[in-house]
Order: structure tokens, then C-alpha cells, then sequence
């Protein structure tokens, strides 16, 4: 059974990277309009900010943190959003009673998850996490050597994965260990290596990220390894 409920957007005010107005790409925008849904795991503020694009891939705000369903958007589960109301400073009157901002109410509809869908992608990942932990039980039977080549092939593994099948790579539950491959080549001096595990993650797509607290160690060790090679 479906579920619709409305939610206001955030951050209309703030241009966009390449300094397009998020204002002027509002006030363009129609009642009903169909907008996109992006999880965004990879921002370095929030592993569970969620997009608001036009149809053609403006950026037009943030959901806010009460509405977001990020982890739902990365598994492919049925959610639309549209265009409620624009409201604000759309009109000369209202502009000239100083409404001059606009801001966007979405209309957004949840379906149910498809359950055998979801079996099937969840038995797909499995099979990488089962990589990933194989990995982890050799670097703790002290084999750093053969560690670091099994973090390598399970971190490819990872992302040629994420590549080919998104929706089930979003099911796993073991992140990729880059914490851990980044540590092992540190110790054992590879600085230049272990800096750009770190790097290629950074500017890579995952929908599974770590927690916060390994994410500031990682940024920690980036900077150390910066300094170590400079």
C-alpha cells in the first residue's frame, strides 16, 4: 500500500557548484512537476543526505533530516516525488511585498518494497561481504602480507560490484576495508599506496559507507601519510 505525504525542501538559497541559482531554477519549476531523488552516501557532511534535482539534474535543495530514506533511494524501492506547491516570491506582487525567495514542496509517494526482490539482492550481496570477512579473519591471523592482498581483491571486488548492480550492492553489510588496507600499507611504509587507497575512495561512488568514527580516523591517517611524503 502506497504511502503520500508532503515535505519542504532545504537549502534553496544556496547556489549550485557550478553557481547556477537554485532560486531562478525554482521559480521555472511547475505544480506537479516529477523531481528526482538522489542519495548522496558519499558527502563528507552527511552519509545520509538525499538530493532534489529537476528532471534534467539541477540541484534545487536537500531533503530534510525527518524525511529522508536514503537507504530505501540506494536499493531501488519505489519512491516518486513531485512538485506540491512553489511558494514564495513567484509573482512581481510578491516579490514587491519582499517574498522575494521561493521555496519547494514536494509530493512524495512510497510503495511497498518488493520482499522477493529484495531476498534476491540481498543473497547477491552476500556474497561480497563474505569477501570482505574472509579478508578481515586473514589480517587477524596475523598474515599481513596476504592481508593486504585480500583487502586489495575485496575492495575491487566491492566496487566492480557497485558498478554493475547498484540496488544489490546497497544490501551489503560489511563496508569496504579500505580502514584496514590503509593501515596495513602505512605500517609497513607504503605511504604513497595507502594515501591513495584513501584518495580513490574519497572520489569513488559506494552506497555502503563506514561510521563516522572510521571516516575522521581515515581523514586523520590521509593527512599523516601527506605529511610522511612530503
Amino acid at each position: 500500500m502506497s504511502r503520500t505525504f508532503l515535505v519542504g525542501v532545504r537549502g534553496e538559497s544556496h547556489n549550485n557548484d557550478d553557481g547556477a541559482s537554485r532560486q531562478d531554477i525554482i521559480r521555472r519549476m511547475r505544480v506537479n512537476e516529477p523531481v528526482q531523488l538522489k542519495a548522496d552516501p558519499t558527502n563528507p557532511h552527511d552519509r545520509w543526505a538525499v538530493k532534489v534535482l529537476t528532471q534534467s539534474g539541477e540541484q534545487i535543495g536537500w531533503l530534510p533530516s525527518d524525511a529522508r530514506d536514503a537507504d530505501a533511494l540506494l536499493k531501488g524501492e519505489p519512491i516518486e516525488a513531485a512538485v506540491h506547491a512553489v511558494r514564495g516570491g513567484t509573482t512581481w506582487i510578491k516579490r514587491l511585498l519582499g517574498k522575494k525567495s521561493v521555496g519547494v514542496v514536494l509530493r512524495i509517494t512510497k510503495g511497498d518494497p518488493d520482499w522477493d526482490r529484495r531476498a534476491q539482492l540481498e543473497a547477491r550481496a552476500e556474497k561480497i561481504d563474505e569477501r570482505v570477512a574472509a579478508a578481515l579473519k586473514i589480517e587477524k591471523s596475523g598474515d599481513s602480507e596476504a592481508a593486504v592482498l585480500a583487502f586489495t581483491q575485496a575492495i575491487s571486488e566491492v566496487r566492480s560490484f557497485t558498478t554493475t548492480d547498484p540496488y544489490a550492492s546497497a544490501h551489503r553489510r560489511l563496508h569496504a576495508p579500505i580502514d584496514r588496507l590503509s593501515l596495513l600499507l602505512e605500517r609497513r611504509k607504503a605511504y604513497a599506496d595507502a594515501l591513495a587507497v584513501i584518495q580513490e575512495w574519497r572520489t569513488t561512488f559506494d552506497p555502503i559507507q563506514p561510521s563516522k568514527s572510521i571516516v575522521d580516523s581515515l581523514d586523520k591517517r590521509a593527512k599523516r601519510l601527506q605529511a610522511k611524503l612530503k
